[in-house]
Formats: structure tokens, sequence, C-alpha cells
């Protein structure tokens, strides 16, 4: 196939996600697309007019299919459009196979500028492959007007991608047994993904979580939780829920309330077997409904009072469908569905209608009006009254970090080689090496940033006792004593150092008396255009040791298995991690302009804005490129106001922050509303077990999309359809 020097030949790397383009979207453009946008001149018949005219109707046509493609589509976590995803790519392919790999070939016809058909030229439109697959296609558009023919192609493979890992949660448990947690709140969502049935999870002292809340297992519940439903951090269009795959068992006042009025896909709780109280559960408030599901429920002890409809639907096993009130003092501001029987021991005050499948005892004390009691009723279980699935397992995690560490897989890491150089000999760099050149010592650093997101650039200037610029090892080698109480160290990434890893020396152990400041700069110039996140990142490596085996991926499970892995322990107290640009936002010029000590508190007036969108007055981190990456059998024991920005991807790891975390912190939710914490980390943290003590807050922020925690996820039955357009052609 050759070129022409008519039309230079365009490369066009890059996948193309199907998401919302249904199958007859598809069989619409490649069928009976419509040329309307060249104006036919039929005076002039001049033969370079011909067929500029020609060519400019068959690459206009082709083009068109493609920008449609790509304009109108983008990646999702929908199964729906996954599906039709799928669909769409399955039908290119059999236009393509027709007739033996021929393809399938439409006429094309133009309007005219009257609005009618004009038989002045066709278009012919095929689909077809190219090669012996259907996988490889080629799409050619040939036009002929007024006698001259001009043709076009684009060239496309079409392929399942794997998707990109999303991370939605500030804190996600993997590990597979139980945990409690005293004073954690989180900003964002929770999750425990692990779906071991019979693990048990404890809220106690005031713990709080603004955002969704999803569990395998049961929870119980005392002394005065919160949950608030506020909008998704990762869309603010949506609300947040609440599941749990077990059992719920309130014993000491549990709030489920929201900041959003109630819509379909979000605003309620979902119990996949029993709801018990025993003492004061509020669910919802006046003008915020949250509806509530479950498989059987026993109210008793004092006070339920809820927003919203109750459902208590069947459930597999025992669970039938009955429920009991009992409490002194319940109320449903909503409606009741009970498909099992209803037992009603104690005055229940219900403003909506009650409807029971089966038989209703005590039928005196619903405080209702009498129409609206049904009894021997059919539930319609749909609309709003479906109730919501609870997914059969989470996104399993495929890729640990030992896969990160020494795989040779480009397509899952790109820090391997510098990872497996701490062992090999080739990368001998420690603190200590760059302590020991003084260009590095007590460095200065000024930079025009835009302070107030107006656009206007001021100088700033923020000092450190030592720089790193490059990867290397965090060894016990550094004398702290040569630096004292809070030395700042600045970490400088950028296109010259390529992603830095620093491993952590095993053992690693620093006292409250250094508290060291680790200020991450990020300053490599190649952007992704899609989300704006810089090329090269920060790794944070356990000491996990060359001896990794990396064994294959299980056939049943579809996770990766490895062995070899070495375990390791730290231990921080008042260890800090910023990410620079939020640092010098954070605190003024007498924290900047000293290379150690406690930073203390944000300046007045600085607000942290985790939301999708953009606060006034705010300011909004962008995806965080400093991770923590720690194999299997690692602990960290972060302690005595401790703080990190950055993601821990510690899924087989012990990730126990107990520390207050830094004082001070005003972090707003999209609505510009504010609140003042005690913040430990800002970021995700995801890990086998996880361990907090305090009252102190954990806020999300997504982790860099170029990091290679975009892979941990892998492709284990989780494809995005696309293609790839590969080149266009001109005959």
């Amino acid at each position: 196939m050759k070129n022409t020097p008519k039309r230079k030949q365009r490369n066009k790397p890059g996948v193309v996600l199907f998401t919302a383009v249904a199958v007859m979207l598809m069989l619409s453009i490649l069928l009976t697309a419509t040329v309307s946008f060249v104006s036919v001149n039929r005076t002039k018949t001049n033969d370079n007019y011909k067929s500029k005219q020609a060519y400019l109707t068959a690459s206009s046509t082709l083009e068109s299919f493609i920008n449609q493609i790509q304009t109108d589509t983008a990646p999702t976590n929908d199964p729906t459009a996954k599906a039709q995803q799928k669909k769409a790519i399955d039908n290119l392919k059999k236009l393509a196979s027709a007739n033996s790999g021929k393809g399938t070939t439409t006429n094309v016809s133009y309007n005219g500028s009257n609005g009618k058909s004009d038989n002045i030229g066709t278009t012919k439109i095929t689909v077809a492959q190219e090669g012996t697959s259907a996988k490889y296609i080629v799409v050619t558009c040939e036009t002929t007007y007024l006698g001259k023919t001009e043709k076009v192609a684009a060239h496309i493979s079409t392929h399942p991608v794997p998707k990109p890992a999303e991370y939605t949660n500030t804190i996600e448990l993997v590990g597979n047994g139980g945990a409690g947690y005293d004073n954690l709140n989180v900003i964002g969502d929770m999750a425990g993904i692990n779906n071991t049935t019979g693990k048990i999870y404890r809220f106690t002292n005031n713990t709080s979580i603004y955002g969704s809340y999803l569990m395998y297992g049961s929870l119980e519940v005392s002394t005065q939780p919160l949950i608030m439903l506020k909008p998704s951090l990762v869309d603010e269009k949506q609300g947040s829920t609440v599941t749990i795959s077990e059992n719920l068992d309130v014993s000491n006042e549990f709030h489920i309330n929201s900041t959003m009025a109630r819509a379909d896909g979000y605003n309620y709780v979902n119990i996949g077997q029993k709801l018990s109280t025993s003492n004061h559960m509020d669910v919802g408030s006046s003008g915020f409904d949250v509806d509530l599901f479950c498989c059987e429920a026993n109210i008793g002890g004092n006070d339920y009072t809820q927003y919203g409809n109750f459902y208590v639907y069947k459930g597999a096993g025992a669970y039938n469908g009955d429920a009991t009130f009992g409490a002194n003092g319940q109320t449903i501001n909503g409606s009741l569905y009970v498909e099992g029987d209803l037992n009603v021991t104690k005055s229940l005050k219900v403003t909506g209608s009650v409807y029971v499948t089966g038989t209703i005892t005590g039928k005196d004390k619903i405080v209702c009006t009498a129409s609206n009691i049904h009894e021997g009723a059919v539930l319609s279980k749909a609309g709003r009254d479906a109730k919501p699935q609870i997914p059969v397992s989470a996104d399993a995690y495929v890729y640990y970090p030992e896969d990160f560490f020494m795989s040779s897989d480009t397509n899952v890491t790109t820090i391997s080689d510098k990872y497996q150089a701490f062992y090999d000999g080739s990368n001998t760099k420690t603190f200590n090496t760059f302590a020991s050149d003084w260009t590095n010592v007590d460095y200065t650093l000024t930079e025009l940033i835009d302070l107030t997101g107006t656009g206007a650039k001021t100088p700033v200037t923020s000092r450190y006792k030592l720089r790193i610029t490059s990867s290397c090892t965090w060894a016990k080698d550094l004398s702290f004593n040569d630096y004292g109480n809070g030395s700042r160290i600045l970490v400088d990434v950028s296109d010259s150092s390529g992603d830095i890893v620093i491993r952590l020396q095993n053992g690693l152990n620093l006292g409250a008396e250094w508290s060291p400041v680790i200020v991450v700069r990020n300053r490599s110039t190649i952007i992704d255009t899609t989300t704006g996140d810089r090329k090269y990142n920060c790794y944070f490596v356990s000491d996990s040791g060359s001896a990794i085996t990396l064994n294959g991926i299980d056939s049943v499970t579809g996770k990766s298995q490895h062995s070899g892995s070495s375990a390791c322990n730290y231990s921080f107290k008042g260890l800090k991690v910023f990410d620079y640009d939020t640092y010098v936002r954070m605190f003024d010029s007498s924290v900047l302009n000293n290379t150690k000590g406690n930073p203390g508190l944000p300046q007045s007036g600085f607000v942290l804005n985790p939301t999708s969108v953009d606060v006034a007055g705010s300011y909004r981190p962008k995806n965080s490129s400093i991770i923590f990456l720690f194999g299997e059998n690692t602990t960290l024991n972060a302690t005595d106001q401790s703080f990190f920005q950055g993601s821990f991807y510690s899924p087989q790891a012990i990730v126990n922050i107990a520390t207050s975390g830094l004082g001070g912190l005003v972090v707003t939710d999209s609505a510009g509303g504010k609140m003042t914490v005690q913040c430990c980390a800002v970021g995700v943290v995801i890990a086998n077990s996880f361990g907090n003590a305090n009252t102190a807050f954990y806020v999300y922020t997504k982790p860099s999309t170029t990091s290679v925690m975009q892979n941990a996820k892998g492709d284990k039955d989780d494809y995005a359809y696309g293609y790839e357009l590969d080149r266009y052609d001109h005959y």
C-alpha cells in the first residue's frame, strides 16, 4: 500500500475507548453516513477542482467517523457502558469479517444546497479485514465526484485494553481479618474489599466517615460514630452509599446522615443480612432522605428515627424478610416495606404507608393512616423500591509491589530497573551521598508560583538542609545529629532524574527528636494531556530484597503470585511528607525560610480542597506523585504528629498511622463548607490491615495516573473494549 505526496501519512497512536456508543449508533455511523459539510459547486468542472472535492469528501467522511468516536467516548467504570463497548467492537468486527473478510460496503449519497439528493457522485464506505484476522481492520472511503475518484483509509487494530486502576477510597482494607477503629475520621470513601465471610469491624469513640462505606463482613457500632453521606469526591454529581454485606449491630448511637437530597443511585444503606439496634439510631434527616435495606430487622432499645423508606426483603438462607419493631420511640418518616412478617411491640409511627407481604402482629401499635396499612401486599421491588445489589467482590488487585520491583514487563512497571540497581551494586547512593556534596546542602530554591490561582506569579523562596536529585537509599548512615530537629529534605524530580525511587533501609527507626520533613518537588515537563499528571513520580519503597520470584498469574484467582519477599519494619516519629506545591502554599515565609524545625500549623487562610471541582479561596492539589510501595510482611509505624501527603499501595503490609497528625488544617467540600481537622494523611491508604489512634483525619486525593499504581488492578475480566488508530492512508 503506497502513500502519495497528496496526503502525508499521519500516525495517531492511543487507545480510543468506546463507552456510551450503542451498537445502532455504530451502524448508523458506518452504514448511513450523510455528508452534509461538503458544499458542491457544479459550475466548476476543472479536473483539479473535481479531484479536490472528491478528496475532501472522502477524507471528511472518514475523519468524521473517527472523530465522532473519539469525541463522544471516554473510559468508563459503568458495567452497562462497558458491555456496550464490547458490543460496538464486536459489531465492527462482524462488518469487517463479512464476505470472507472482504467486508461490508455501502454507498453514501450527498445532499445538495436544496436538501435533495444530487446524482453528481457517490462515496463507498468499506469496512474490511486487513489480513486474515478481524483484529486488524481497514475502513476505506472512496469518493467519485464528476468523474474523478479519490480514496482514503484508516487502519485500525481492535483489542481489549486493560482498564486503568481507579482509586476511590481514602482507606481501603485488603486483608481477610476484621478491624477496630477508635476516633478514625475519613474524608472520602472507605472500604474493606476482601470478601471473606465472618469478619467483624468495630467503630468506637466518634469514628466518622464523610463519604461512602463498603465492607464485606459485619459492623458493630458503639459510642456515637457518624457516617455523613457526602457528594462523591470522585464525581461530585453523585452522592454516597453505605453497603455492609452481612450484619449491622448498633449498641450505642449511630448516625447516618446526608448533605444531598435523595436520588436514584445514592443515599441508601444496604445491609446484606440483619439489622439490630439496642440504643439510638438515626438515618437521614428532614429533606435529606436515606433509604435503608436489610433482610431481617430487630429494632429495640431506645429510639430509632429515619427519614426515608425502610425495606426488609428476603435474603439467602434463613433471612425471611421478617421485622420486629420494639424500641422506645421509633419513627419512620417514609414508608415501611416488609416481605416477611411484621411484629410491632411498641408504638411505631410511619408517615407514609406500610406494605407487608406476610402477617402483621401488633397492627394497633402502628401510628399510621389505617387505609395506608396493607397486609398481604405484593411488593414491586422496582424503581426506588428495588434493593441495591451488593457486589460479589470489589475490583481485585492483580499486581503487587513485588511485581513493580522485579517485573521485566514494561506494561506493568517502570521502576524495576531502578529498584534492582540497589541490589546489583550499580546504585550505592544514600542520603549521605548527597549530604557529602556541598551543592545539595543548605539548598535554597526560588521559583515563580501562582499562589492565588489568578495566574499572577510571585517569587517564593524555600530552604532545605538537604537536596536529593536521583534514586537512592534512605539508610541509617545519615547523621541527623548534624542536621538537628525537623530537617527539611527536598526530593527534586525532573526530566533528568526520571522516576526517583527511594529505598527505605530495613529497620529504619527515627525518634521524635529528629522528625524530618520531606518535601517532594515534581517538575518533570512531560505531561499526560488527559489528566495533567507529570510523567515521573517519587516512590518510597520497602527494602524487600532481590530474591523475589514472580511465579506468574494464578489461573483461579487471576492474581500475580510471588515469593521470597523480605519482611521489613519501619518506625517514624514526627515524620512529615509534603508535596512541594502544597507545602509552599500551606506555610508562610517564616516557615519556608527555615532549613529545620517543626513547620507547625498551616498559615491562616490556607484551605485544602480534596474535591473534584474548584472552590473559590481553596487549593486543590493535583493527583499525588508521591507513592509508597510496601511489599509483603512490611510494617510501618508512624506516630507523634507524623503526616503523609501521598498514596500507600501496601495490600500485603500493615500500615499503622497512629498519630494526631498535622493540626489546624482547613478542608472544604464542593459547596464551600469548611472544617478544621487534625490530619494524618492526604492521599489513599491501601493496606492488608490498618491501625489508627487519636482523633485525626485522613483526606482523599487520588494517586497520579502515570504511576505504576495504575497497573495494580491488572486485566482480570476487566477490559475496556476499544481500538487503536494506527494510521491514515491516501491512495
